[in-house]
This record gives structure tokens, sequence and C-alpha cells, in this order.
């Protein structure tokens, strides 16, 4: 395995096996749940979050009045299109990075490093020298 600027490559077979093992050992450990509960109470609190929210919201209510309502729609098909719609617009994946860089960015090294590296040393038998 080689780290190069901060990210890992993968050279082999074994070195995939230990991956697997250490992202065995942080899910878990209930290591990763705490990540993704610390980020999505991180997350709706932020603007960029309530922005996005509104503007889906926007788009799905927009969407809806341009239906035509029976009691025989297909709602399965009017979901997908308006899956597809959205996904189309590029809404979510401008919104949702952001998103991302605002909570999941600032939390690496703060949170998410410390605690993959003591997995990492657990995993490899290393003992911090104090």
């Amino acid at each position: 395995m080689s780290v190069e600027s901060g990210h890992c490559s993968v050279s082999s077979g074994a070195d995939s096996a230990v991956i697997a093992s250490i992202v065995s050992r942080v899910k878990s450990g209930g290591i990763f749940d705490q990540f993704r509960r610390e980020c999505l109470s991180d997350a709706d609190t932020k603007p960029s979050f309530q922005n996005l929210l509104q503007r889906v919201e926007g788009y799905v209510s927009k969407f809806l009045s341009q239906q035509k309502w029976s009691p025989n729609i297909n709602k399965n098909q009017l979901r997908e299109r308006l899956r597809k719609q959205i996904n189309e617009s590029g809404m979510l994946k401008y919104g949702i990075e952001h998103l991302v860089e605002q909570v999941v960015n600032y939390k690496i090294n703060s949170l998410f490093w410390p605690q993959i590296e003591n997995v990492v040393k657990d995993f490899l038998g290393i003992q911090d020298i104090q």
C-alpha cells in the first residue's frame, strides 16, 4: 500500500484484504455510525442544507402541480420521473458537494483521522511511544 498526498493507492490483493479488515473494524466498532451521526446532526444546521431543502421542495411542488391527477395514476412511474428530473437538473450534485465541503471536510482532520489512525495502529499492533 502506498500513500501519496493523503490518498492511498492499492497495490496488491493483500493490501485490499488489509484495507477490508480495517474498514470492517471501523464499521463493527461503531465508528462509521458515529461519523455518520456527527455529520448528519451538523448538516441540517447549515444554511446550505436549508437552501438545498427549499430548492428541492420547490422543485417537487412545481413538478407535482404540473401533473394531471387521476385515481389510476402510476405513483412509481411518477416518482421515477421526478427523481430523474431532479438528478438531471444538477441541483442535488452541486448542493450536496457544497454541504460535504462544509461538514465532512471540516471534520476529517479533527475527528475522523485520529480515530481511523487508532484503528489502524490497533490492527497493526503499533503502540504510541510516550
